[in-house]
This record gives C-alpha cells, structure tokens and sequence, in this order.
C-alpha cells in the first residue's frame, strides 16, 4: 500500500508540476542564422533540460519560464555558442549568428561539477570536458576511455584490448573504484567490484552527446566512490540527432565494429533505437604456465595453472584456453523513448542491454578470463528546469563461470541494483542564490553462488540499502565573488554514516578568469570483496617437508603444513571506509578568445587508507601458524623465505576450519598526504589549429603505515604530459598527440613491480566526402613501441583502425 501512495504522489506531483508550468511559461522566439545572414536549418537549441530543433526559416520557438538562463546554440560544422537571456513577460526574436569553425572553450557548458548546467569558466572545480569535434574523432576507435586519456590528471592505464583502469589524482589499482562514472545517471561498474567493464556499456560513441570529467572529491553531492572524480557521460537525446546513422570500423587484430542508430519521432514522443556488434583478436594475450611452455613477458608475473575449476571442468592447458577465447566481443542494443511534456518537461523511458566477453582483466593475483556476460539495464526519468527525477535497474550476470588464470578457481556473479534519485534546483534573490536540494536511495543484491563456480563471498547472497541526502547553495556574495557550499549524509547497511561537506570561494575579477579554493570531504567505501572474499590466490604450496624437518629437528608437534597447502585471498569484515580531506586552489583563464589555461594544486589528506590484499596484514586479521619454540619458528622463517619472502606473514589459520593457509586480506593500513599540480592549455594558432597541451605532477608521504614491511605508493607516475597539434579545414581534419610518463613503482596484491617510462605517439586523419559520409583511421602508439601501462597487464603494441560514418 505504501508504494502505490508513493507513487501516486509522484504522479501527482508531475501533473502538478506541468499545469503549474503551462501557466507561467513564457514564448521566446529565436533565430540562428549563419556569417551571410541566413538561416540555419535544424540548428539546436537547447537549456539545461532540454532542446529545440531550427525550421525552415532558421526560427524556434522555447517555452520558458521567467529568469535567466544560459542557451547552448549548435549546428554541424559550426562553432557552438552560449547565450545568456532573461526571460521576462514579453520577448523579442532572439537571434543567434554561428561562426564556421571548431567550438570554443568559452562555449562549452558542464554539468557534473555542480549538478546543474552552467559555464565551464564559473564551474567550481577542476573540470574538464571532451570538445564536440573530438567525440566526432573518437568514433574511428570506439573507445571511451582512450578518448579522455589526454586530459590532464587523468590517469588511464590499459592491460588489455578493452581492460582499462582510470584514475585521477594517484592511488590506482588494477581494480580501480576511486572514480564514479555516471552514464545517463547510471553507474555501470559492477556492484561487486565496483569495476567499470569499458567494453560492456549498452551504446557506442557515436551515441555519446558529452563527456565531462570532474577531477577531485564528489562525495558532497555524488556520495560512495566519487573519491577522486566522477566522469560524466551523457547519451544523445533522440530529438536533437533525429535521422539514421551507420558507423563500420576495422583495424588491426581482426577488429571490426557495426552501428546503427535510428532516432525519429510522432508529435511529443520522440524515439532512438541503437544497437552495435564489435570484436578483436587478442592475439598478444599469450599463456603465462612457464610448465608447460608458457612464457612470463616480465619478471613478476603470477603463472597461470591448469587443473579444474568448479563449473567450468578440468582446463589441461591454457594454451587452448586462451585460443578457444581469442576473440573480445560485445553487442549491444537500446530503446529510448522521450515525450514531451512541455518545452521544458520531458518523461524518458529506456531500456537497454549488453552482452560481451573474451576479455582478460588483470587483478590483484593474477588475470580472470571475463567470458561471457549479461547487463541489462532498465530507466525511467522526469526532467524539467527545476526538478528532476530517476529511477532504474541494472543487473549484471555471468552466462558461464569467470576463469581465474593463476588458481585452479572459478567465480560467477549475479548481481541485481536498483536506484531512484530526486533533484530539485532554483534561484532566488534575482539569482543572486541558487540552491539545489536532493535524495537519493540505492538497493543491492549479490550473489555469487551460482553456475557451480566457487562462491567469491563469505557471506554470500548480500542485499544492501544506501541512502544519501545533499544540498548545494551557491551565494553571490559581490558581483564577482561566489560562495558555494554543499553537503551529503550517506547512511547504510554496509558502512557507517558518512558526513561530505564542502566549501568553495569562485572570485572572477575581470570576464572569462575565474580563481577557485576549495575544500572537500570524500569517502571510499569498502567492496563486498573487501570484507567478504574467499577465493583461492594461487596454486597450493608444497610445505609438508619443511614441517617435518623442523618439528623433528626441534622435537616438537608439527603445524600440520601439508603437501598441498593452499593460497587463499581472503576478506576482512573490520574494514572501515577511507576518507580524505582535500584542499584545492584553482585558475580558470581565456586570453584573447584563442588562449585558454587552467592551473589547479591540490592537497589530499587520506585516512583509514584501504590496502590492497596483502600477505604482510594476515596475522593482524587472522591467526597465524607458528610453532611455540621461537628457535624453530626462526628455522621456519628461513626455510620459507627460500621459496618466498612473503609466505612466513602470510601463513595463518582458515577462519572456518583452522588448516593452515597461506592467507593475503586487506586492512586500513595508513595515513598519506598527497600534494599534486595540473597545468593545461589551449591555444588556437589561427582558425582550424589547435594546440594542446597539459601537464600532472603527483607526490606523496606516508605519515602512519601499520605494515613497515609493505610499501604504500600511488600506482601512479609522479610526471605525466600531452602535446598535441589539431588541424581542420574544410572537411579534412588532422591530429598528432605525444603522451609521456615517467617510470613509477607498481604494488597491488602479489604483484610488485617497476613500470618502466614510455612515450607514445597517437595519430587520427578524416575527411568529409559528403556532408553525409565521413571517413576517419585513428593509429595509437604509432612507432609501436612495445610498453606495459601496469605490473601485471599485458605488453601493449601499435593499434590502427578505420571508420566510416554515414548520417542520413
């Protein structure tokens, strides 16, 4: 009965909201037309919420109520352009002239830094976005995160085809989790991981309307994971990019990828229908089972084994494993229907669904084989000027076991969430003061006894709720100095309540130069691997005859250490969230309409830091196996360290039967301090030259580390730079880009090691045939130089692909 009263107040409050709406609005008549006057046909014209399309005579007609607002106006193959109005009782033709050329930063809107649209000059953050024109480019290689790895502070390593981890501001993994990514307001990473799968998203770039990356703390307004950024990533709306689109693209290692997309729509209702097939050979994933003639590419490596797996059967040689799942694949397919309420009112229904696999992730042992799995996705949205709500469902579901590479161990995962999340915005005092009031309530469910796979959780079959409320102020203090201030409570059955203020000062002494200080709270929640693991780590251990030696040599009892004596991965259900206190100043600066700068420094104060699983922690979490004579347990130290240096540590009792193991768990381990600079620049030589460039330094100390013997690093290069040229000209368009980093230290579970410094060359070429069909090629790590991007992940050679696009 309460969810029927619940949603009929919803529906209630939204004819509420429409009669309320179409009394007040007012029409605002606009026009864009070109340099020579004329009209621009289908140009779009668009507010926060939503969009108008141009007619015959270049004019719309927005229904808008009183205030002001910021109008983004775009047509293809001319330069954006924001325009600020106010709307009063009565309006004039607003008209609007487009320039040829690329978008300017100056007209570039976000959204992600304040949850509302605003200009990226006065947003107060870090924060960058990926520009029209280069979204265009990033459909000859398909790939989302390849297309923000130039962005400064960002960092993106890849260890496979499609297995990318990104990271802003140190302290990567190779399972990172410390950045939320939204699409459409969904997060797509996997509840049990938290993992972003990049080659499962249910749409393609094509598809993709925007990209903004918000560096630094969320958790004020984003709440669990928005650690150390959120990327956003918006979808076109199926009113502003009506027509067909066909996009092919091949390349290198067999790779070929189909899109088609269809957008059309009847009076208010509007309609996109989207669906995709890719696949690539992995041929530089080779077997790592040294017994068999595998081959390690670095020292340091885990082996892969042989031997059965739980559901999966007995696997005699990974050789004909690996080339039984050569090819990565994905498909995909959408629906999304938008109708209209009223000009700025719009109710979304979408649904859509993914199916990939032959993928090869590097995790904290060794890689899992990702071989075929399901996630479907369901979403129902309410936008408006000033209240917007959604809810929607994700599921993610292995078809068959996941293999893991170096144990003999399986692991499947069916894991159910659901979402709703509320937003309501205004402006008072003449929009002196804007305020954003929000909710939002989050339902899990995991289960990983499936398929007859080894359950990765102990407990298993967990259903968690997650609640967050937040609101966000922003003050005018003086014509030119903005307070913004913002703060969320998350309250759980996973962790403890969690309070994320933040503060922030925006003065802009003269147009278009914005400086920023900022202080933020953000919090990382642990996974359910964190507290609940169990999985094997490794192949058993023969430990039987160093028992016997040294307990007959001592005249003791033995341990009980066997022939078999196995390597466990396991949880720890004393793990609390790690926190960080960041403290940012920033310049947002336009010189002359063709310079443009950001420089943003930053301190992070990072607590209750969460380790990687490591073997040093498990005595402190476990009890560990040693005999009662010190003399024999020295004897047994030495007689380990022999065979590895970490097993003496890792040696403790299993929880459940109190067998000896060789046992790695993570723990909240330290305090560090993180001191960081991001330099960035845009310069437009002349008309269609663009030159960029960006630079990110990252340093740190380690105040408190309860494990001296375990080092703490960021994973992450102390230097990293992008330089790159840009050339467009009458439908042809050209790009070089250099990225360098320096050599870092890698350790994340088993693997420690040294990325060793590289730099690449990225190349992309297109042309327009026709105003309809596009041809591009993009070529990354052009001179091919072989490099691994993480300890663990595979060597990465020359990847070159070619797309054409068709728009009709």
């Amino acid at each position: 009965m309460k969810h029927v009263f619940h949603l009929l107040m919803t529906v209630f409050m939204l004819i509420a909201s429409y009669e309320i709406h179409a009394q007040t609005a007012v029409q605002v008549p606009i026009k864009v037309i070109d340099e020579n006057n004329s009209p621009l046909i289908g140009a779009t014209v668009r507010t926060q919420s939503y969009g108008v399309k141009t007619k015959e005579n270049g004019e719309g007609i927005l229904q808008l109520q009183p205030g002001k607002y910021t109008l983004s106006v775009s047509y293809v193959g001319y330069a954006a352009k924001l325009v600020d109005i106010t709307v009063q009782s009565q309006m004039s033709m607003q008209v609007v002239r487009l320039s040829t050329g690329e978008t300017r930063t100056q007209d570039i809107t976000v959204f992600g830094a304040s949850r509302r649209q605003q200009k990226i000059t006065e947003a107060p953050a870090a924060v960058s976005v990926v520009m029209p024109n280069e979204l265009a480019r990033a459909t000859s290689h398909g790939q989302v995160a390849k297309t923000i790895e130039s962005i400064q502070g960002v960092d993106v390593v890849q260890s496979g085809m499609n297995d990318f981890n990104v990271n802003m501001r140190g302290f990567n993994n190779s399972i990172n989790r410390r950045v939320l990514v939204l699409l459409d307001g969904r997060d797509p990473s996997t509840p049990l991981l938290n993992l972003v799968e990049w080659n499962s998203f249910q749409t393609n770039m094509g598809d993709i309307a925007s990209i903004e990356v918000v560096r630094g703390p969320g958790s004020a307004l984003y709440g669990s994971n928005a650690y150390n950024g959120v990327i956003n990533i918006t979808s076109s709306a199926p009113k502003d990019i009506q027509g067909t689109r066909v996009s092919l693209t091949g390349g290198q290692f067999n790779t070929f990828r189909g899109d088609i997309r269809h957008a059309g729509g009847f009076g208010s209702l509007y309609y996109k229908l989207n669906a995709g097939y890719s696949t690539q050979s992995q041929s530089w994933v080779n077997s790592r089972d040294t017994t068999k003639g595998g081959v390690l590419e670095y020292p340091g490596l885990a082996r892969d084994v042989t031997g059965n797996r739980a559901g999966v059967g007995n696997i005699t040689s990974i050789d004909s494993l690996i080339n039984a799942n050569r090819n990565a694949t994905n498909m995909f397919g959408s629906a999304r229907f938008d109708y209209e309420l009223g000009n700025d009112e719009r109710v979304t229904a979408e649904m859509g669904f993914s199916r990939y696999g032959g993928e090869y992730f590097v995790n904290q042992t060794g890689r899992i084989l990702i071989n075929d799995v399901e996630k479907p996705y369901m979403r129902l949205a309410y936008n408006s000027s000033s209240l917007n709500v959604q809810a929607h469902w994700n599921r993610r579901n292995t078809i068959t076991p996941q293999i893991v590479m170096n144990a003999a161990a399986s692991s499947a995962e069916r894991s159910d969430v659901y979402v709703i999340d509320a937003q309501w915005n205004g402006s008072f005092m003449n929009d002196a003061m804007k305020l954003i009031v929000g909710a939002s309530h989050e339902y899990q469910a995991v289960n990983t006894s499936l398929l007859g796979a080894l359950p990765l959780l102990n407990p298993d079959a967990l259903h968690n709720n997650f609640s967050g409320l937040y609101a966000q102020a922003e003050i005018e203090i003086l014509n030119s100095l903005k307070f913004v201030g913002a703060a969320r409570v998350d309250r759980s059955t996973f962790f403890d309540t969690q309070f994320s203020p933040k503060a922030a000062l925006v003065f802009s002494p003269i147009q278009d130069h914005t400086f920023r200080l900022t202080l933020n709270r953000s919090f990382l929640r642990p996974s359910y691997a964190d507290l609940y693991r169990y999985s094997p780590a490794g192949a058993p251990v023969n430990l039987a005859s160093i028992d016997t030696l040294i307990s007959s040599r001592n005249g003791i009892a033995p341990l009980g250490l066997s022939r078999t004596t196995p390597q466990w991965n396991l949880g720890n259900s004393n793990i609390q969230v790690e926190t960080a206190m960041s403290y940012e100043i920033g310049y947002k600066g336009i010189i002359n309409e063709d310079f443009f700068v950001t420089v943003d420094a930053y301190v992070n104060r990072r607590k209750n830091f969460i380790s990687v699983p490591l073997g040093g922690l498990a005595p402190d979490v476990y009890s560990p196996v040693r005999y009662d004579n010190q003399k024999a347990n020295d004897e047994l130290k030495a007689e380990l360290d022999k065979i590895n240096r970490q097993f003496y540590d890792r040696l403790a009792r299993m929880p459940q039967t109190g067998s000896p193991a060789l046992i790695i768990t993570p723990k909240n381990i330290g305090v560090i301090n993180e001191y960081g600079l991001e330099l960035g620049l845009n310069y437009y030589i002349m008309k269609g030259l663009l030159f960029q460039a960006n630079y990110a330094y990252l340093d740190f100390t380690v105040e408190e580390n309860t494990l001296q013997a375990q080092k703490i690093v960021p994973n992450t290069s102390p230097h990293r730079v992008n330089v790159g040229l840009q050339y467009e000209k009458n439908g042809f368009e050209f790009g070089a880009q250099v990225r360098g980093v320096k050599g870092f230290t890698w350790v994340a579970g088993l693997f420690e090691g040294y990325v060793p410094e590289y730099w690449l060359l990225n190349l992309n070429i297109g042309y327009s045939l026709t105003p309809e069909l596009k041809a591009s090629a993009t070529i990354f790590n052009a001179l091919d130089r072989r490099h691994y991007q993480i300890f663990g992940g595979t060597i990465l050679q020359r990847m070159a692909s070619m797309n054409l696009t068709l728009n009709i």
